[in-house]
């Protein structure tokens, strides 16, 4: 009986013999390139072990060519080596963003990988990936547990796509519920109170460093920013001067022209792992938009100094002049700010944004597609089911801004 055919990148039993004509051991297998031909492979050593290492060491290079395809008895740990250069090639191509790729590589080497790595692909049925799922709850959240059937899901379908296997089992799973929280936004009195808090002088001298704390790190005007505007922090944090336009730009309303100050939302500052601070262009297409700024924006605007076009607005001092602030410090510094304030529920920096949406809900003067311009969703339900409860200039969402500041 001929003997079955190798799979593309493995080879046969290796061998060396004494050569008397070359008074060296020669090592011999059979290996099948990836272009599927079957060649024989040979080394030589003064001994038969050094003969047989000198050939395991090309067969292991062969194996390690790029178009190497993964196969059933590989592990997930293989596969996801595969999966991660794949995703580093669209951080650099810029397809995915490089904090989306940090988070990734985080549940990676904290949860799957210890926890998985070294299974086979063909071991990974349904039913031990659901208990490796249920395996978590104890100790992830929701929202956790998520972004690692993701990663996994992902490396699966790469082996999927090699034929390692026929279908990916995470496809089967039941849906990991939980992890969305009802949306809260600051009240009229909130943000009143929590603004003041910030401008005012307590007599308790901890209070009042903690006051002095937070205008020192621009917490005051950044939170009035960003309730204005409804913007990220991160896109808060990445508006230079250039951006802005105080003077305002001509709208027709009805028969007449007025100018209405803007600011252009254009980037986005984050942080990379092992990288650094980074301003990029936007989470996504839509988070590239104009907005209208209410007056009282306006009016603390003009009281910052301007020290360049292409200098952020809320800048850090740094070693080499100004620079960008650090979004993740920023959202401690609001943590410890809310706390010294004596808010009880946990206000977060997107708990502004999450205001600024549900004021122009709930002002009843805009069309749910003005309201996803205004806070850049690409998709209008983004808005209607997270903040409450695509590039034009809607002038009324200042208006409506404005009327409920006056009204805090």
């Amino acid at each position: 009986m001929a003997r079955p055919p190798l799979m593309m990148g493995t080879h046969g039993s290796m061998s060396a013999k004494w050569s008397d004509d070359r008074k060296v051991y020669v090592a011999v297998a059979r290996f099948r390139d990836f272009d599927g031909v079957t060649r024989r492979v040979k080394r030589t050593g003064k001994t038969k072990t050094a003969a047989l290492g000198a050939l395991q060491d090309e067969i292991k290079l062969r194996m390690g060519s790029p178009a190497q395809p993964l196969r059933p008895t590989d592990t997930v740990a293989r596969a996801a080596e595969m999966w991660l250069a794949k995703l580093d090639a669209q951080v650099a191509e810029g397809t995915r963003a490089a904090t989306t790729a940090d988070t990734y590589k985080q549940r990676l080497n904290s949860v799957v990988l210890p926890g998985m790595g070294q299974w086979r692909l063909r071991e990974c049925t349904v039913g031990r990936l659901d208990a490796f799922f249920a395996g978590l709850v104890p100790t992830h959240g929701a929202q956790s547990r998520k972004t690692v059937r993701t990663v996994v899901s992902q490396i699966l379908r790469l082996a999927v796509k090699h034929e390692a296997l026929r279908d990916n089992p995470v496809r089967h799973l039941d849906p990991i519920e939980g992890g969305s929280k009802p949306p809260r936004a600051l009240t009229a009195e909130e943000r009143r109170r929590f603004l003041a808090w910030m401008a005012g002088k307590s007599d308790n001298k901890e209070e009042a460093r903690a006051q002095a704390s937070a205008r020192r790190r621009d917490l005051p005007d950044i939170v009035t920013f960003m309730l204005g505007t409804g913007v990220r922090i991160g896109e808060a944090l990445a508006v230079r001067w250039c951006d802005v336009d105080l003077d305002g730009v001509p709208v027709v309303e009805g028969e007449e022209i007025r100018a209405v100050p803007i600011v252009a939302i254009t980037g986005n500052v984050v942080r990379h792992r092992g990288q650094g601070l980074h301003r990029h262009s936007g989470k996504t297409a839509s988070s590239l938009r104009i907005v209208p700024l209410p007056q009282f924006v306006v009016e603390m605007l003009k009281q910052r100094s301007v020290d360049g076009p292409e200098v952020p607005v809320f800048p850090a001092a740094g070693r080499n002049g100004l620079s960008w602030k650090d979004p993740n410090n920023m959202s401690t510094y609001i943590r410890d700010a809310r706390q010294a304030a004596g808010m009880t529920w946990p206000v977060t920096s997107h708990t502004f944004r999450k205001t600024a949406a549900t004021i122009w809900h709930d002002s009843g003067m805009l069309t749910d597609r003005q309201k996803a311009d205004l806070t850049g969703h690409a998709k209008i339900s983004t808005l209607t089911d997270i903040y409450v409860a695509r590039g034009e200039l809607h002038a009324a969402g200042a208006a409506v801004m404005d009327a409920a500041w006056l009204d805090r």
